[in-house]
């Protein structure tokens, strides 16, 4: 198979796989009669956990040429663990298996960006990259759909089973991709013999600049659809989850339209020269996201009805679509020649996941003090402030001597 189908496919299956259950964990947990406190402190631990090894894993990823193996590894890891959680649903031996799913987690992220990078090349990045999010939440929305139906009639138990039928598949496409098809420079973004250090890379203003635009976002962006869904609830408009799982495929549907829209402009003649430098383009894609976040929670704030929870989760997939398409593109762009650029992907992943960590708690204290009105309100402006610090670094990002 042609590696470039490869990639899309094994970006399918492995939507499933990295999360281990996602969101099925705390229902399996209570079946198992955990206590919310319990549910939390793991859901607590294994996000630091995550959060702490991210860049050293990303700087692991730009040195190590066993790329494919860490990603067969990784995946096995999940699979493993979360089938054994199963059989040993107890506190202690839960912990350490969703420790071991969200560290497998977090290394997929950059290892796949690197595994993209070192076979496709920076000049076809953006491509693949939209190809890979349209794949991967066609995946994710395919599976959401199995789990839902074979969970129905056969219990929880059905998604640890779809669960490791989907990191089988995964294993399947990733033996299809040959390791003499990918360039390990290429892939940490090393242009000959040069880079440049470590610490220079993590440093650079515009990756700084970029992570705090990213914290901006999901400390905006991640708490929006809980308050959407828990707002139902107090309502009466929901109590089964079906609202929830709705809201969910809204979302999932409308990214898997937008990286294919995505591809479209960043693949256009204009755009070609995005390869040696920063095109204005990408300016204008990641103000939209932030722009679509603002509408987002301004819709979310006025609007209880049917019409406005679709339009929110619309949103919510125009600028959660839009983000995964072009944030390793422009971390590629950016340190493109250092040597470390899978290392500043995750330095930029991280500081949107402490935003996302924090989201929760800003959005649900509010709510509870204020009202939804007003939380929804707050994390809109957040989002504001993002798109005003974002607007006024272009002119600093312009000045980058890799942006040209």
């Amino acid at each position: 198979m042609n590696p470039h189908n490869a990639l899309a496919w094994l970006n399918f299956f492995i939507a499933d796989v990295r999360d281990g259950l996602g969101p099925y964990l705390g229902v399996f947990l209570k079946q198992h009669d955990f206590m919310e406190s319990q549910i939390g402190l793991i859901s607590t631990i294994t996000s630091l956990c995550a959060l702490l090894f991210a860049i050293p894993l990303g700087i692991f990823i730009d040195k190590t040429s066993h790329k494919k193996a860490l990603i067969a590894f990784c995946i096995l890891a999940i699979v493993f663990a979360t089938l054994a959680n199963y059989f040993y649903p107890h506190f202690g031996f839960t912990l350490l298996a969703q420790m071991s799913v969200a560290l497998c987690g977090v290394c997929l992220a950059p290892a796949f960006a690197a595994l993209t990078l070192g076979i496709v090349g920076l000049a076809d990045y953006s491509r693949q990259v939209s190809l890979n999010e349209a794949y991967k939440h066609a995946g994710t929305a395919f599976s959401a759909l199995l789990s839902l139906g074979f969970a129905f009639y056969y219990g929880i138990g059905a998604i640890f089973v779809i669960t490791a039928l989907m990191g089988v598949f995964s294993l399947l496409f990733l033996s299809l991709i040959r390791s003499s098809s990918i360039n390990h420079k290429v892939a940490r973004g090393q242009e000959g013999d040069t880079s440049i250090s470590l610490w220079k890379a993590l440093s650079d203003k515009s990756v700084l600049i970029l992570g705090a635009a990213m914290f901006c976002f999901h400390l905006s962006n991640a708490y929006m659809l809980p308050l959407l869904s828990q707002r139902a609830h107090t309502l009466g408009i929901d109590s089964s989850g079906a609202y929830a799982a709705a809201t969910i495929l809204i979302a999932q549907s409308t990214m898997i339209v937008v990286p294919l829209v995505c591809m479209k402009i960043l693949t256009r003649p204009h755009s070609l020269a995005v390869a040696t430098c920063f095109s204005q383009v990408y300016f204008i894609l990641m103000a939209l996201c932030f722009v679509a976040l603002i509408v987002r929670g301004g819709i979310a704030a006025h609007f209880e009805n049917l019409i406005g929870m679709v339009a929110t989760q619309i949103l919510d997939g125009i600028g959660a679509g839009i983000t995964g398409v072009i944030l390793p593109v422009l971390v590629a762009i950016m340190l493109r020649g250092s040597g470390h650029i899978n290392a500043a992907l995750a330095c930029v992943m991280t500081l949107g996941s402490i935003g996302a960590a924090l989201s929760g708690s800003l959005g649900g204290f509010i709510a509870q003090y204020y009202g939804y009105f007003y939380a929804y309100i707050a994390l809109s402006c957040v989002a504001f402030a993002g798109l005003l610090l974002w607007i006024v670094s272009f002119k600093i990002l312009e000045t980058q001597r890799r942006w040209g």
